[in-house]
C-alpha cells in the first residue's frame, strides 16, 4: 500500500512539473496548450494505473 502511494505521488508530481514547464516553454496558443497538457496528463495517469496494478 505504501508503494502505491509513492508511485501515485511521484507520477502526479512529475506530471505537474511537466505541465508547468510546458506552459513556460511552448509557443502554442492557450487552447492548444490546454489540449496537449490534458493529453500528457492522461497518458501519465494511464501509465501509473498500469504499473501500480502489477
Amino acid at each position: 500500500m505504501k508503494n502505491s502511494g509513492i508511485c501515485i505521488a511521484s507520477a502526479l508530481g512529475g506530471a505537474l512539473f511537466g505541465a508547468v514547464l510546458a506552459m513556460f516553454l511552448t509557443p502554442k496558443s492557450g487552447q492548444e496548450l490546454r489540449d496537449s497538457l490534458r493529453e500528457a496528463i492522461d497518458k501519465e495517469v494511464d501509465k501509473v494505473r498500469c504499473h501500480c496494478h502489477d
